[in-house]
């Protein structure tokens, strides 16, 4: 005889889930004392809102699900945030959350709203509808196996993303006698889509200047290898998206960077010259055009293959060929059609990598003071190996981060592509570091940590391999752009005489237990790093650049 908590977090286990991330609450009790005994690690967050960014970091590595349980009421709005960025990430995730007792519950009375019967229910199933892949209630004893089985499912299954269980109090304690009785849930049978294979060929071999945009599609299906050999096969060149930038070494001859605003110098001039855009995998978002959807893309020929349907009927494209497929499926496919490809000529490929070495961002090397951000992240990941996971926060680290990151040593990138919610990179490299059992590079900003600044002590009481790395540049450089380029430089909620100023890290670090180092000039980067990585002991280190950071690239 087993409650239904416990068959759920059996069923957690079942599923090769070994950690979970939560804040523990009377809601959720009795899920929260299954998920102890059944040996899975719990990881406590200080704040709900963190939990799910953890989680996503946990899946994004290690190609699992993550996990999560949060209590009820305030406990599950707390969450959101992190579900929005786990969805639009495309992260498989689960979160468990708690409710009150069904007799307490709104939903079992007519024409009565929550707030009437004065309990902490919040009927979050009716709120995450969108930001979901599947969220239930479940009032059915006898459905736990069910709703667990399927929301495990579906988290994993086409386009990943976050599934939500709300269980009331008294269902999770209900003890089940007869285990036979539960529903279980069936896998459905998927019929493969048709592809149409022949106009994808001519499309490639009438084109003279064709080039790729590779996504997460590509990641999360585990065919970079699949895409390298057809791209190298083909000779046709290829742009990532910033999901996709640490897929292939920089240096690959086919490797033309980073596409979107704030991409490299050179993405958009060779879709200026391209006849032929193949977007695989990845998400055609307006920011890839550098906001310019309806005329960056102009008399070309477009091609998209994805598993989310949804992505092909974009309403800014028209795109010559659809194909909604896995992409394991159509790499099978093609593969029978080798044949039939016909392989380019390096005239094409030699053009790109000629501007791709005409158009690179300058590597700085400033001797004085401050020290410009470019030369930080240039030397980082220069010094960083595949021992370590490259972490980005929102703002200017995010997007010199991504301009200046030259993988080349199998490094693992990972940030919030969409959202870029400040403050995520700390939470994000709790859930990396449990995941990796690497260690962690993580960079934030002076503004950005102040959002989940409390996850510091979450690092510190695990004593997590990470080093969180604060850019002290006076706070919220990329927004100060923003009201450069468009307010005649107003800076609104910006700066310390408008309601903002940075904070005493040194004094931070004291109280959340973390060692403290601080760098100020150029000399000091490299010794320094050398020095906080010899260990696996967590730092806060403040590293003081350029307020006035030039940031290269269009408009945002």
């Amino acid at each position: 005889m087993k409650n239904v908590s416990e068959i759920i977090a059996a069923e957690l286990k079942k599923n090769k889930i070994d950690s979970i991330f939560m804040l523990t609450g009377y809601g959720a009790m009795y899920l929260n004392d299954a998920i102890e005994k059944t040996k899975i690690k719990f990881f406590a967050a200080r704040n709900e809102a963190a939990a799910p960014m953890m989680a996503e970091a946990y899946a994004k590595y290690s190609g699992g699900i993550g996990a999560v349980c949060v209590t009820a009421g305030p406990g599950a709005t707390n969450a959101l945030p992190g579900l929005a960025e786990a969805y639009v990430d495309s992260a498989p995730i689960i979160v468990l959350s708690g409710q009150v007792e069904k007799e307490f519950s709104s939903d079992n009375y007519k024409n009565i709203f929550f707030r009437t019967l004065g309990t902490a229910e919040f009927p979050i199933t009716r709120v995450i509808k969108n930001i979901t892949k599947y969220s239930v209630t479940l009032k059915n004893p006898y459905n736990c196996l069910y709703e667990i089985q399927k929301a495990l499912y579906l988290s994993k299954s086409g386009r990943p993303g976050p599934v939500w269980i709300e269980i009331p109090l008294d269902v999770q304690s209900y003890k089940i006698r007869d285990l036979g009785k539960l529903k279980k849930f069936k896998k459905p049978i998927t019929k493969k889509n048709n592809i149409n294979i022949n106009h994808f060929i001519k499309l490639i071999n009438d084109s003279k200047n064709p080039l790729f945009i590779i996504g997460n599609g590509i990641k999360q299906s585990q065919t970079s290898k699949n895409f390298k050999y057809l791209s190298n096969y083909l000779k046709i060149p290829f742009l990532n998206s910033r999901f996709a930038l640490d897929l292939f070494p920089y240096s690959l001859k086919e490797n033309m960077g980073l596409l979107g605003i704030k991409g490299s110098l050179f993405g958009d001039k060779l879709i200026n010259k391209s006849d032929l855009i193949i977007a695989m995998g990845c998400r055609m978002a307006p920011t890839l055009s550098m906001g310019n959807p309806k005329n960056f893309f102009q008399n070309k020929k477009l091609i998209s293959i994805n598993n989310d349907k949804n992505e092909l009927e974009n309403p800014f494209y028209k795109f010559d060929v659809k194909i909604n497929t896995e992409l394991k499926d159509f790499f099978l496919l093609l593969n029978k059609y080798k044949k039939k490809l016909n392989v380019k000529n390096n005239s094409w490929l030699k053009y790109c990598e000629n501007i791709k070495k005409q158009n690179e961002i300058p590597n700085i090397y400033k001797k004085n003071n401050p020290i410009d951000l470019y030369r930080f992240m240039f030397d980082l990941c220069e010094f960083s190996s595949k021992k370590h996971v490259l972490i980005t926060d929102a703002g200017s680290n995010y997007y010199i981060g991504g301009q200046a990151w030259k993988f080349e040593k199998g490094q693992t990138e990972i940030a919030s592509t969409t959202n870029a919610a400040m403050g995520l990179s700390v939470p994000l490299s709790i859930g990396a570091c449990i995941a990796s059992k690497k260690q962690i590079l993580s960079v934030t900003g002076d503004g950005s940590i102040e959002l989940n600044i409390q996850e510091l002590k979450t690092i510190s009481h695990y004593n997590l391999n990470i080093k969180t790395f604060v850019i002290n540049n006076g706070g919220y450089v990329s927004m100060k752009k923003w009201q450069d380029d468009y307010f005649e430089g107003n800076r609104l909620d910006t700066e310390k005489k408008t309601g903002v100023g940075t904070m005493n890290f040194k004094k931070i670090a004291e109280a959340f237990d973390l060692r403290y180092l601080k760098i100020k000039s150029v000399s000091e980067i490299k010794k320094n790093l050398k020095k906080i990585t010899s260990n696996n002991k967590p730092y806060l280190v403040e590293v003081f650049t350029d307020p006035k950071q030039y940031i290269y690239g269009k408009k945002s």
